[in-house]
């Protein structure tokens, strides 16, 4: 967690951010970069169907691991194959943390017929019509992604940084 130090706290002090798909990857990436700069992280382990872990401990792990250097961050679990788990997550959200400023879907890149792409896009399109108004929503389709993770996770991390709050 050597990021950590890479940015101002005061950035997205306060603000408050849901990342899906955290607990991996680019995810956790964006996830600690972004409770590095100040946000207050709601951290979601998608849940699916030939997942080889458990989402919900991951995500409760990361949080952990994130309290004890001082950042904010609370786990959440849903499930891509249950919309009304995506449906209400934003008012779980904003009951913990506050309102959803912006909210980060990763889509990871599916080998083989494409379901599990399309469960997750299924799911970000509910996530974001239950987004607050004036909330943002990113998805980052890992499929489209040339660069690497890391490179990825900056370039979404200082793009949310130099924005105003207003207009993120």
């Amino acid at each position: 967690m050597s990021h950590a130090e890479s940015y101002a706290p005061e950035a997205l002090e306060g603000r408050v951010v849901l990342v899906v798909d955290a607990t991996t990857g680019i995810g956790r990436i964006i996830t600690i970069r972004l409770c590095a700069a100040g946000a207050k992280v709601a951290v979601v382990g998608a849940e699916h169907r030939g997942r080889g872990d458990d989402a919900a401990t991951n995500a409760a792990f990361l949080c952990k691991e994130l309290a004890e250097i001082g950042m904010i961050a609370l786990p959440y679990r849903a499930d891509i194959e249950r919309a009304d788990t995506f449906r209400t997550l934003p008012a779980q959200i904003a009951a913990d943390l506050g309102s959803v400023a912006v909210c980060v879907v990763v889509i990871p890149a599916a080998p083989g017929t494409g379901e599990r792409t399309a469960a997750y896009r299924s799911m970000s399109a509910t996530v974001a019509a239950a987004l607050p108004p004036g909330a943002r929503h990113i998805e980052i389709d890992m499929a489209d992604c040339t660069e690497g993770h890391e490179e990825a996770a900056h370039g979404l991390v200082d793009q949310l940084l130099h924005c105003r709050p207003q207009s993120c």
